[in-house]
């Protein structure tokens, strides 16, 4: 895998790539030996969000601590029970928004990028618009508990 990457980084040099990142990495220590021999680090990490994996918690940290994004893919699909939780719901009631607008805005809080896979128009102008959105500390606060009680 080093040497692709060297291979994804002359790419880079050559002005044909801007930036470099991983998909479906959910090793941590795989994503920090390739980092640590990378070059050029990549900038992105973009997993499936869900709780089989313990919502990647380390490789969130290690991205965060080593100033590259996290983007989320599968969000809403793999999190039926996050999207149905109480807390989510009621801070969905409050702000007169749905629940997949709650779940972006919390991950956007949390420093994670996610990616939305609609084709609706309507349904993207609701996850254009949840930056506009403000959750009090308690509803993230109680979001929180139902993605860490998996880390």
């Amino acid at each position: 895998t080093v040497a692709v990457w060297r291979v994804f980084e002359e790419h880079v040099a050559t002005g044909q790539v801007r930036s470099l990142g991983i998909s479906n990495c959910y090793d941590l220590a795989f994503l920090k030996a390739l980092y640590d021999q990378a070059t050029i680090k990549p900038s992105i990490v973009q997993n499936r969000f869900y709780a089989e994996t313990g919502y990647d918690c380390g490789i969130r940290s290690f991205c965060k601590d080593n100033g590259l994004t996290y983007q989320s893919f599968w969000t809403l699909t793999a999190n039926p029970h996050l999207l149905a939780s109480a807390p989510i719901r009621d801070a969905a009631a409050r702000l007169e928004c749905t629940s997949a607008q709650v779940l972006f805005r919390y991950l956007q809080s949390i420093g994670v990028c996610p990616l939305t896979g609609t084709c609706d128009e309507a349904h993207m102008k609701e996850d254009l618009a949840v930056s506009g959105l403000e959750l009090t500390d308690k509803e993230t606060a109680e979001i929180a508990k139902l993605v860490d009680q998996f880390c």
